[in-house]
């Protein structure tokens, strides 16, 4: 069960403060994409921006580990100039691994990100890294198959 239990829980990405970040030494974040940064096929917001600008503002790297496809991936992360990897495969650990390597991250100054337990959370644990699970942005537009996943989570949130 410990596998599927976040270090931390926050409502929103934009609650993971320059503050709580130097306080834990990171350096970068691995983070999901749709639900977790914006709704599913949409562009970042103004928060969004804002928040990536308070990262860069801090020499705070963003990487963004994706399952949808790299078009997706793309169409989100070209317009900020950020690096995002499409079909990871998460939980398999396998691509990020090369990936951290490439960027230079280290497992205990990076956080993994998410909204969702089987994959984020899971993924980023088999990683070494400190997991931090967001509440779903849009889940009103989230595929069927996504749906079904958080009926599962419910219920293993209620073993927390």
């Amino acid at each position: 069960m410990k596998y599927f239990k976040p270090d931390y829980l926050f409502e929103h990405f934009t609650d993971i403060t320059i503050t709580w970040l130097k306080e834990h030494q990171i350096q970068h974040i691995f983070s999901d994409l749709d639900s977790t940064l914006a709704a599913h096929d949409q562009l970042g917001c103004e928060r969004f921006e804002n928040w990536l600008a308070m990262l860069h503002d801090n020499h705070i790297e963003l990487v963004i580990i994706s399952n949808n496809n790299q078009e997706r991936v793309d169409k989100f992360t070209e317009p900020f100039g950020i690096t995002g990897y499409g079909k990871a495969n998460k939980p398999t650990t396998t691509k990020i691994e090369k990936i951290m390597k490439d960027v230079g991250a280290k497992s205990e100054t990076s956080i993994f990100l998410g909204d969702q337990i089987f994959t984020d959370v899971l993924c980023g644990k088999r990683l070494g890294m400190t997991t931090v699970l967001v509440q779903p942005i849009g889940p009103e537009h989230e595929p069927w198959n996504i749906t079904i996943k958080r009926k599962l989570e419910t219920v293993i949130r209620s073993q927390w």
